[in-house]
């Protein structure tokens, strides 16, 4: 019989070795966790960018093309009014027409500009992954049906 009553706390020689293998395991596995979440991570991170710069990229080209449009049809309205007015007149009346829009602009910027870059900005960073839908064959029979 044991005397000392706390002999049953101090581990033996074989559950320090097999307590070193479970703090081994715990480490190699935690590790390997963390390692998974990062890469996790950098992929969600490489998903988001390609969904912004791909936006940015679509509104440069687009901003470009729409330039090109209106010095056109501005070169067009002008020559149109030019048959009505004086040519000094054709211009101040396209100037007058672009002031104010920039003055309309200028006004709703927030609702125009800031609110949709906000909300499409927060909706790719804060959205976690789309859900990927799973098509069981019950499914796909069920809809063929």
């Amino acid at each position: 019989m044991n005397l000392n009553p706390l002999s049953r706390f101090i581990p033996s020689a074989d559950d320090r070795e097999n307590s070193s293998e479970t703090y081994r395991r715990i480490y190699d596995e935690t590790r390997r966790l963390v390692s998974l979440e990062v890469e996790d991570a950098k992929l969600m991170l490489t998903e988001k960018l390609t969904l912004l710069l791909g936006r940015v990229t679509l509104v440069a080209v687009a901003f470009v093309l729409s330039a090109c449009v209106v010095i056109f049809l501005s070169m067009s309205i002008s020559d149109l009014l030019l048959k009505s007015f004086s040519p000094w007149v054709t211009y101040m009346i396209v100037a007058a027409f672009y002031a104010i829009l920039i003055c309309v602009v200028a006004l709703f910027r927030r609702q125009l500009i800031v609110d949709p870059i906000a909300r499409y900005i927060s909706k790719v960073i804060l959205d976690p992954k789309p859900k990927r839908t799973v098509h069981h064959k019950s499914d796909s029979n069920s809809a063929e049906a």
